[in-house]
């Protein structure tokens, strides 16, 4: 019979995946103050060494933990259109269901954010992850405008443009509702956010 270890010895990426994890815990809790490596090491429960050994920079740390929560976002709500299959129109739904869920409005997500927008605009190398999630998050509205301006029956329009405000909607209503959840019901973001594309494809917009 062979012994079982005790201890398993992680991996880097399984370690970097904890300090992530915990960088992104410490933000929803306490905002920018959660924001030291001290924190960040005593939630992870690993040692502040191992975290520079890891991250040259608290700005390393800080833009990773920016990925991947843009990104794991993004992903739960590209399942949800894939799940829902369907036309065009109504992968656009499915889209829009998934981000007025509570799995994206959540007031613990704004603390992240704001402390993320702040550093974008002093870190290069937060700025950079903005701006990869950022273009990865409006290339998949543009793919979906795409597939809908290419559906039989609908007007032609500019899927970039069409894009890139849809985006900036869908951002707003999801600050507003962060700031104050009193403003108006997800299901009324949803309702505001298919009306809006009901007008496109109606040619109610030039574009």
């Amino acid at each position: 019979m062979t012994d079982t270890p005790k201890f398993r010895r992680q991996i880097p990426e399984e370690r970097k995946k904890e300090m992530v994890e915990a960088t992104l815990r410490c933000l929803e809790q306490k905002g920018s103050e959660g924001l030291s490596v001290r924190n960040i090491s005593a939630e992870a429960g690993i040692s502040i060494g191992l975290i520079n050994h890891h991250y040259p920079s608290k700005d390393d740390l800080v833009a990773a933990a920016y990925e991947k929560l843009a990104t794991d976002l993004l992903q739960y709500v590209v399942r949800l259109v894939e799940q829902s299959g369907g036309t065009p129109r109504e992968r656009m739904s499915a889209f829009f269901k998934g981000y007025f869920s509570s799995e994206i409005l959540d007031q613990k997500i704004l603390r992240v954010w704001v402390v993320f927008w702040n550093m974008s605009e002093k870190s290069e190398k937060v700025r950079q992850s903005h701006d990869r999630t950022y273009a990865g998050f409006r290339a998949q509205l543009e793919q979906m405008l795409c597939d809908l301006v290419n559906h039989p029956g609908i007007p032609d329009f500019n899927h970039r443009l069409a894009a890139i405000g849809l985006s900036a909607m869908l951002d707003g209503l999801w600050l507003e509702w962060c700031l104050n959840p009193a403003t108006f019901a997800p299901e009324e973001g949803l309702r505001i956010c298919e009306a809006w594309v009901d007008g496109l494809v109606s040619g109610a917009f030039d574009l």
